[in-house]
């Protein structure tokens, strides 16, 4: 009889958790149930958020099982990335995803495989883009916003007995968000803050952004963006993200017309830098109206 409990104890597991943990995960959690109680705990984890630019606009122009299969493929792809690298997928609102890496199971590297799965996903997206458009799957090519944090958020069972999510919730789950929502005005796709820079480790290259307040959240943060693997990126890009730096330095201590002509030469390497045309603007705008003496080079963001 104690066998059979077991048993099918370890079946309501697998059976549960399946559809959003990876089989390693679930294995662990068999050997460690008490992991699944009811509540929540605070733990340092890393929050992942995806959405589609302009997907609104795409499924207006798919009937609904046209569009119902589309999403499936997509969601489909990216999700098996989060799973491989050990992430938990917290729930799937529209075409996009929130996840988290960290919990149920401890994971020391959890900024660094939250890097890799944003990376991976953008490396998926192509090969998903060529397949849907040969296909006529989409009127236009997915293209995906990633938004990646990492902080003390508490994560548990909560909701009642009868109906409970495994979930996430803070304030560093609510900048995570934002980001995702942030590189709408950098012209980027997968922006992460600075705790997450300084956790994930010197396998990827990383861009220095501004210092900006976000809606709801009034601490500064500096912003980066997650460009590829060190080892995958390719010459111009490094040599541009170096002049980039130099630009930043010279845009944050006020030299206006120093900073302009180094994002000019950037946009030569890199002629589509949406950073570089972003920072380009703020200069041309401050030489002629320069902010007031007492700025401390933060911007507040009002969108979200």
């Amino acid at each position: 009889m104690k066998f059979i409990k077991s048993e099918s104890e370890k079946s309501f597991l697998r059976n549960a958790f399946s559809r959003y943990l990876s089989a390693d995960v679930i294995s662990q959690l068999i050997l460690n149930p008490e992991r699944l109680n009811l509540g929540g705990e605070k733990k340092n984890l890393t929050a992942v958020f995806t959405d589609v630019k302009g997907f609104s606009t795409i499924s207006e122009n798919l009937d609904p099982q046209d569009l119902v299969k589309l999403l499936n493929y997509y969601l489909s792809a990216m999700s098996d990335i989060i799973l491989e690298y050990k992430g938990t997928i917290d729930k799937y609102e529209g075409d996009a995803i929130i996840s988290f890496f960290g919990a149920p199971i401890d994971l020391e590297d959890h900024a660094y495989k939250a890097c890799m799965s944003a990376i991976r996903m953008k490396r998926e997206e192509k090969e998903l883009n060529e397949r849907f458009m040969r296909d006529s799957l989409t009127p236009s090519p997915l293209l995906t916003r990633v938004g990646v944090n990492t902080g003390e958020m508490v994560v548990g069972n909560m909701g009642t007995p009868r109906k409970m999510d495994y979930t996430i919730m803070g304030n560093a789950v609510n900048l995570a968000a934002r980001l995702e929502g942030v590189n709408k005005q950098y012209g980027t796709w997968l922006l992460t803050s600075e705790s997450t820079a300084d956790q994930a480790g010197d396998a990827f290259l990383f861009r220095k952004l501004d210092r900006v307040r976000v809606v709801g959240i009034n601490t500064p943060v500096r912003l980066y963006e997650i460009l590829e693997e060190k080892s995958a990126a390719d010459h111009k890009t490094v040599e541009g993200v170096e002049m980039f730096h130099g630009a930043l330095d010279a845009f944050e201590e006020k030299e206006w017309e120093k900073a302009e002509k180094l994002f000019s030469e950037i946009l030569k390497i890199l002629p589509e830098d949406g950073p570089a045309s972003t920072f380009m603007d703020r200069c041309q705008k401050y030489r002629k109206t320069p902010p007031a003496s007492n700025w401390d080079g933060v911007f507040n963001l009002g969108v979200k």
